[in-house]
């Protein structure tokens, strides 16, 4: 019996998908209305604004990032410095390549604390109380003082480096002479970054910073109207025109 039923509902169920029909159908959607309260609603992208896609990125700004580096560079002098007093001299490539790396990373903190003296003494000139403007300079004074014993730093890591002979066949030795000279010129050590250049000049004259090592002089000349010597030196400079310094010297012939 029962059998015989479960049969007969097999057979009713074929017969329906087959060809049977529902007792009613849809004519058309019904369409319904939701209204969804603030609370539930999604929110819409906002549209980008077009400042808001334009990075910016202010001299302030620069200052900061270079100041955070000025952490690490902390650290990483403290490294460079224990190696140098651990290396043998024999070791000349690892021991010399500290020097180099110490006397950059002197230079760049120079570099950033005689900008930042300067951006003091520039805020200070702007309409400030005479608390601000009193402090402001104070700070340049601070960040001048901190500028100077960096270049100090500098000149004493890059004269260990230059004037060790054991250190002659260093590969980067033209680019630490025309660093230790920059670094003097640029703390207006004027007559001392000649005599660097010069060394370079002489040691190195294949070097690709002999042009700015003759610049140096041409300027110095230029200066002190000594003009026959500038000329000759501009006129040095002329001989590298794919050199940065080709166009300045260019310009300064014209006087």
């Amino acid at each position: 019996m029962k059998l015989a039923t479960l049969g007969l509902l097999v057979c009713s169920a074929t017969a329906w998908a087959q060809g049977a029909k529902p007792k009613y159908t849809r004519q058309q959607d019904v369409k319904i209305d939701v209204k969804l309260s603030d609370r539930v609603k999604p929110v819409a992208p906002k549209a980008p604004d077009k400042k808001d896609t334009q990075p910016s990125l202010s001299a302030d700004d620069v200052l900061s990032i270079e100041g955070l580096v000025g952490n690490i560079r902390g650290e990483q002098e403290q490294i460079l410095a224990d190696l140098i007093s651990q290396t043998p001299d024999a070791e000349v490539e690892e021991k010399s390549d500290y020097y180099f790396r110490l006397g950059e990373l002197y230079a760049k903190q120079q570099r950033y604390w005689r900008l930042k003296s300067v951006e003091y003494v520039i805020a200070a000139d702007l309409p400030k109380n005479a608390a601000q403007k009193a402090k402001l300079q104070k700070d340049s004074q601070l960040a001048a003082n901190k500028a100077k014993d960096y270049l100090l730093k500098a000149v004493k890591t890059y004269k260990g480096l230059t004037d060790n002979d054991a250190f002659r066949n260093y590969p980067k030795m033209d680019m630490a002479l025309f660093y230790y000279g920059y670094t003097l010129q640029g703390g207006k050590y004027l007559k001392e970054a000649r005599a660097v250049y010069d060394k370079l000049l002489k040691n190195y004259p294949q070097s690709k910073y002999v042009p700015e090592a003759h610049l140096a002089f041409a300027d110095y000349y230029f200066e002190n109207n000594q003009l026959a010597d500038a000329e000759s030196r501009y006129k040095m400079v002329l001989k590298f025109p794919k050199s940065s310094a080709y166009w300045y010297a260019m310009y300064k012939m014209g006087w």
